[in-house]
């Protein structure tokens, strides 16, 4: 549906950029070991409306281990993409204040596809995800998280549907949640 070759380029630039950062503030400024974290997010997925939430686990101060799920309606010329994800992934966060933190996520797992009109088709693929994101901590416990991220089919396609990229971009905002 988009073209993801210049989201993939900007996505490796940030990726780059983040961890070259990241060797500039002190461990003490990472969220403390052992935290969780619940993200119900909103947002949009190629033009449709979407949602979903995630649970972070810490199992180091800027390293977390990720469940997402998620659900997305795209539009397409003459049709609608549904889309349902179901991911684990690695998340790297980095804190350059207390009150603001950057992260990149990647992962995979298995997305559930549905096209209607003027075909139909439905598909089960295995999908990698990547994306990044940035977390404003309002108090101690609550946050605002805004996020964009990126899944790709690994094989498979839609059956009768040729040609065109199954790749979605959803872009969320939630409100996270500590403990």
């Amino acid at each position: 549906m988009t073209d993801c070759s210049s989201s993939r380029s900007m996505l490796v630039v940030l990726l780059a950029a983040t961890l070259a950062i990241s060797g500039l503030f002190p461990p003490a400024l990472a969220r403390a070991d052992d935290s969780v974290v619940i993200t119900p997010s909103a947002g949009i997925e190629n033009g449709g409306l979407a949602f979903g939430a995630n649970l972070r686990y810490f199992f180091l101060p800027n390293l977390a281990g990720e469940i997402d799920g998620g659900y997305g309606d795209s539009l397409c010329q003459n049709c609608r993409l549904s889309e349902t994800t179901l991911t684990a992934n690695l998340v790297y966060e980095i804190h350059p204040m207390e009150i603001l933190s950057f992260f990149v996520v990647a992962g995979g797992g298995v997305g559930f596809i549905a096209l209607s009109s003027p075909d139909s088709g439905r598909a089960v693929l295995d999908l990698f995800d990547t994306g990044l994101g940035t977390t404003l901590t309002l108090t101690k416990n609550i946050g605002l998280t805004l996020e964009d991220r990126w899944f790709l089919p690994l094989s498979g396609q839609l059956p009768g549907v040729s040609g065109g990229s199954l790749v979605a971009d959803r872009i969320f905002l939630g409100v996270s949640t500590s403990f």
